[in-house]
């Protein structure tokens, strides 16, 4: 067995005590943001989490998040299925180094005056079982276990209860992936998140890049109201209005950002939530694979 993976094993098992000041950054493969029509964040990406905003009335976070709406009924919303990829795209990382050491959080965060409950609930996950690679590194005591799918392709299915379900009044709306492992030879790339009903349906999904397979409601700038035509003698002589045109979904998500920064939750105490749940993480620091 690799001495990486080892130590992967020995790392899932220890407990990461809060004290710990220096730990190895987490790593997932980190893809342009995505801009909504006034410029603001409808998507975010980081080497360590990977949040599309599912919904946004304008009154949270006003100047980083756009308004928008996709037209969710979010009290059918049961599960959450992301897909997993060991990337093999990126030459500094390399799919020889995986050891299933990979852990994390799945989070459906909805905020809403005077609700804690629902702020940044995060039900998490580690380690992986995949016997053509011999590695079992999975904690079977976590919320989301990892099922494999395909080659280096592993399956999180987020249930949605009272702790994390959607509240009536919500005023946003945000699914966000957050990497707690640790780890920097490999990388992970999220190629899909879906969201379920209690029937398997698909109510809403993002791809690789971060974009939704719904057109949002809402979310586009309003048009610019063509001025009246001025009044003419007769009919004939009257300059026809200009017709206003409807919004498209190009004009909602086509605009990307490929600059950085801490992604912008809207709750102070999310790295104090991680921090309880990184395990082991502390423990393995190690240096970046050699490009």
């Amino acid at each position: 067995m690799k001495l990486r993976k080892i130590l992967a094993g020995a790392a899932a098992l220890a407990v990461t005590a809060a004290a710990f000041t220096t730990m190895a950054s987490a790593e997932m493969i980190e893809i342009p943001d995505v801009k909504g029509a006034n410029g603001l964040n409808i998507f975010d990406s980081t080497a360590s989490s990977w949040m599309p905003i599912g919904y946004s009335n304008g009154e949270r976070d006003a100047t980083s998040k756009d308004v928008i709406d996709y037209g969710v009924d979010w009290s059918q919303a049961a599960t959450i299925e992301v897909i997993f990829v060991v990337d093999d795209q990126d030459s500094n990382y390399s799919r020889d180094d995986w050891d299933g050491g990979f852990g994390g959080a799945i989070v459906l965060s909805s905020q809403a005056d005077g609700n804690v409950t629902h702020n940044w609930n995060a039900k998490d996950f580690w380690g992986v079982v995949d016997e053509d690679l011999e590695l079992d590194t999975i904690d079977s005591s976590k919320a989301i276990q990892l099922e494999k799918v395909g080659d280096y392709t592993y399956k999180a299915v987020c249930p949605i209860d009272d702790d994390n379900s959607v509240v009536d009044n919500a005023q946003l709306v945000q699914i966000c992936i957050q990497d707690w492992s640790g780890v920097t030879w490999w990388a992970m790339r999220v190629d899909s998140m879906t969201v379920k009903d209690a029937s398997g349906n698909a109510l809403i999904a993002w791809d690789a890049n971060g974009q939704c397979s719904l057109s949002p409601v809402g979310a586009a700038a309003p048009a610019e109201q063509a001025a009246p035509a001025e009044e003419a003698s007769t009919p004939a002589e009257a300059a026809p209005a200009e017709e206003t045109p409807a919004p498209t979904t190009g004009d909602v998500a086509a605009a990307t950002d490929s600059s950085k920064g801490s992604p912008d939750t809207g709750v102070a105490d999310v790295a104090a939530v991680a921090g309880l749940a990184v395990v082991a993480a502390g423990a393995l620091i190690v240096a970046k694979k050699s490009k």
